[in-house]
């Protein structure tokens, strides 16, 4: 008592969608940037960097830590 397999899909009906021409988008002329303006960022990265590289390298020594551990290899060598 097999069920008939089920009918194939019928192909979806086929619409004809205009197609749209491309646009051709030209860009506006930018200034260069202000150097005072990047220099700001780039001292927030810095100090974003020098906040975040104790707590992630705290993270990543306990990571490989536990991974020694798990594997029943305490030392390196």
């Amino acid at each position: 008592t097999r069920a008939a397999p089920p009918p194939p899909p019928t192909p979806a009906a086929s619409r004809s969608v205009p197609r749209q021409q491309p646009l051709q988008r030209t860009s506006a002329p930018t200034d260069s940037p202000n150097p005072v303006a990047t220099e700001q960022p780039a001292a927030e990265l810095d100090a974003l960097a020098r906040r975040l590289i104790a707590p992630l390298s705290r993270l990543l020594r306990a990571e490989l830590r536990g991974d020694r551990e798990r594997i029943g290899r305490l030392r390196d060598r």
